[in-house]
């Protein structure tokens, strides 16, 4: 391993990076005033004097990620002093012209000593005690900064639910695809089969349940595989923060992208928010390569958008997003709504009337925090009052969180929304034409109508359409069975079903 060719590797790639002729210019000059070496998990950059060691902070970090990717290893860093530029022309990985250059370039050549001709090397260190660099007269403190001190002191994963499992995740029939994926990243996190994993879809829908789920599970039965989970505003916050203390030499710029190529799993909530970041969305990108491109890690992310909708994100990365499970989580239905509504009364040792939970589950629509949200307003009622709480009093608890209008459609709106897709008009719709793409489209609103108006009764529906009772029932089940195997047909009654649901 030439670690000579390494480093002036690493210049070059950074220099090329570079359009500022002050950035080239300094470059070079840490070239020629610096050197690596190994020292145990680290890379040590060895300063030939005060100059260097002024600049070489500005760049240490770019030239470390050059380092690794060409080594394709993780090291951490240390900054060290030299002896003496007299000295360092014969230390592994330095330039071969550094002599001719300091006598060009540095007036003192005892630049490095005390006046009694005392070896005065130092180190720059990581303390974790105090979170900074100190620097230590000839020896070199074990407590140098390593990826593992970067782990332990900030901590990302702590906020994690713990409560948040596989165990008490209530899944829809259409989200069972997610959920199996999910648990074998669980299961097998450094498999790869699963990577990226992407899940999409509306606040509140319990994203976020599923990959505290997953972490939680890692956790659990695989303690050697290391996990981080952030949501994007918390990296955005951290990025600044770390560039922010640029001239402090803290650690945290230093080495932000190695906080997370660390880990074996890296999970990112709520990516849609880096488009608010230019310059952190670009240090995620550089990050999330190194979990794209090498075996035993696994990118876990989820958003509110598909990767095709993400705003400031390249085509490229946009397409790798796809490459492995990109799924989108489907609103629940009533049924499954009813059994959420149980599940969270369970857990917060709850008892409601058949009527109560059926009212919740009918009404409140679009999200799964809304229905923990309810359930939590009747348990403080409940825990106020003493006793079980009525039907009317849950009724008239619930009137802030529920309005039935807005998570509602109608029939009007079901019917112009069908018409549209299938290209028909609503009075066909509403007529006695059997022609096949005018019953297709009749019989896609009976069925919606169905399931997203659970107050309306099969005659009710037979009335819109100018049917009777048993063509509604004949038209539904139809429509189902078709559903079975035109998975086109699946696909855009699915589509129907999200934007006839309001939030």
């Amino acid at each position: 391993m030439d670690l000579s060719q390494i480093w002036i590797e690493a210049i070059k790639r950074l220099t090329q990076e570079k359009t500022d002729p002050a950035d080239i210019g300094l470059l070079q000059v840490i070239q020629t005033q610096c050197y690596i070496k190994l020292n145990g998990n680290n890379i040590d950059f060895v300063c030939l004097n005060d100059l260097a060691t002024t600049l070489l902070p500005r760049y240490c970090f770019d030239l470390l990620t050059k380092i690794n990717e060409q080594m394709n290893a993780h090291y951490g860093m240390t900054i060290s002093n030299s002896s003496s530029a007299n000295n360092a022309s014969n230390q592994v990985g330095m330039p071969s012209n550094q002599q001719n250059f300091n006598n060009g370039f540095v007036s003192n050549q005892n630049n490095g000593f005390s006046s009694n001709g005392q070896n005065q090397s130092s180190e720059r260190n990581y303390n974790p005690q105090n979170q900074g660099f100190n620097n230590t007269n000839n020896t070199v403190e074990q407590n140098s900064f390593k990826p593992s001190n970067v782990k332990k002191n900030l901590n990302l994963s702590s906020s994690i639910n713990p409560d948040k499992t596989f165990e008490n995740y209530v899944t829809d029939p259409e989200n069972q695809t997610i959920l199996a994926a999910a648990t074998a990243i669980a299961q097998d996190p450094c498999a790869g089969r699963y990577n990226p994993f992407y899940i999409y879809g509306g606040s509140g829908l319990g994203k976020t349940h599923i990959l505290w789920a997953i972490a939680n599970r890692i956790f659990q039965t695989r303690p050697e595989v290391s996990v981080i989970y952030i949501r994007a505003e918390e990296f955005i916050r951290k990025y600044v923060e770390s560039m922010s203390k640029k001239n402090s030499f803290d650690p945290n710029q230093v080495h932000f992208q190695e906080m997370f190529t660390q880990h074996d799993v890296f999970i990112m909530d709520d990516i849609q928010s880096l488009t608010k970041g230019d310059k952190a969305r670009d240090t995620f990108f550089d990050i999330i390569a190194t979990f794209l491109d090498m075996s035993g890690k696994q990118l876990i992310l989820a958003a509110d958008e598909p990767p095709g909708k993400l705003k400031n994100f390249s085509e490229r990365l946009v397409t790798r997003f796809g490459s492995g499970v990109c799924s989108e989580i489907y609103p629940p239905s009533s049924e499954t709504r009813a059994a959420i509504t149980l599940s969270k009364c369970n857990e917060l040792n709850l008892r409601l009337p058949d009527s109560i939970v059926d009212y919740i589950a009918n009404n409140i629509r679009s999200s799964v925090r809304e229905i923990e949200g309810a359930i939590k307003t009747l348990k403080t009622h409940v825990d106020l009052k003493g006793e079980m709480i009525t039907y009317d009093e849950a009724v008239k608890a619930l009137s802030n969180l529920v309005n039935i209008r807005a998570q509602t459609t109608t029939l009007e709106a079901i019917k112009e929304r069908v018409a549209k897709e299938c290209d028909v008009t609503v009075e066909s719709m509403e007529s006695s034409i059997r022609v096949k793409n005018v019953s297709r489209a009749r019989a896609l609103a009976m069925t919606l109508a169905d399931e997203l108006i659970p107050a309306l009764s099969l005659n009710d529906i037979a009335r819109a359409f100018n049917k009777d009772h048993s063509s509604v029932h004949s038209a539904i089940k139809k429509i189902k069975t078709l559903m079975e195997k035109d998975t086109e047909l699946c696909e855009t009654y699915k589509q129907l079903t999200l934007s006839l649901k309001k939030n």
